[in-house]
């Protein structure tokens, strides 16, 4: 999956009907959310120990969905 960071460490990156979003949640973790399709409220939520933790959470959650 190709990530794109945005200004502030806002990762983010479009796989299949999801929107996968990460970002720091200022005492080292970070916030995971996926998005699917267009809604305001994310399907799926998290914190993550790292960056690299976030990112693989966001992920199997996309592929474990059936969707892509």
């Amino acid at each position: 999956m190709d990530w794109s960071k945005a200004p502030k460490d806002l990762w983010s990156c479009k796989a299949g009907p999801f929107l996968l979003k990460v970002e720091p949640k200022g005492d080292g973790r970070w916030n995971w959310h996926v998005f699917k399709d267009g809604t305001v409220n994310a399907v799926a939520t998290g914190i993550g120990s790292s960056l690299g933790a976030a990112k693989t959470a966001t992920e199997m959650f996309a592929k474990r969905s059936g969707l892509l």
